[in-house]
């Protein structure tokens, strides 16, 4: 007998899967709603799931950009740990590139 990922198993195994794995795990969600197969209770319930994913992956990423951290090299040969602003990013952007030459 085969055995289906119930929603509740999805969920707590979605606290321990990577990113990626999540990811995939959304993009085959969203491959099983387009090909419009899926019966209305399936389709409602691949869509809960897509959603939930979704809100995942955007707290994940907002994490991640809040951790982001540059590493600039000081004229002594020591490093600096600094956070990235989003105006730092714009800034390396324009200048193409996010380490500065000072």
């Amino acid at each position: 007998m085969a055995t289906k990922k119930t929603p509740k198993k999805a969920a707590s195994k979605d606290e321990e899967a990577s990113f990626e794995d999540q990811l995939d795990q959304l993009e085959t969600l969203v491959s099983r709603l387009e090909e419009g197969e899926l019966g209305l209770e399936a389709a409602l319930e691949s869509f809960e799931q897509g959603i939930a994913l979704t809100r995942t992956l955007m707290k994940r990423l907002d994490e991640a950009e809040k951790r982001i951290e540059v590493l600039l090299q000081k004229e002594d040969g020591t490093t600096e740990v600094r956070g990235i602003e989003a105006e730092d990013l714009e800034d390396a952007a324009k200048r193409g590139g996010l380490f500065d030459d000072d």
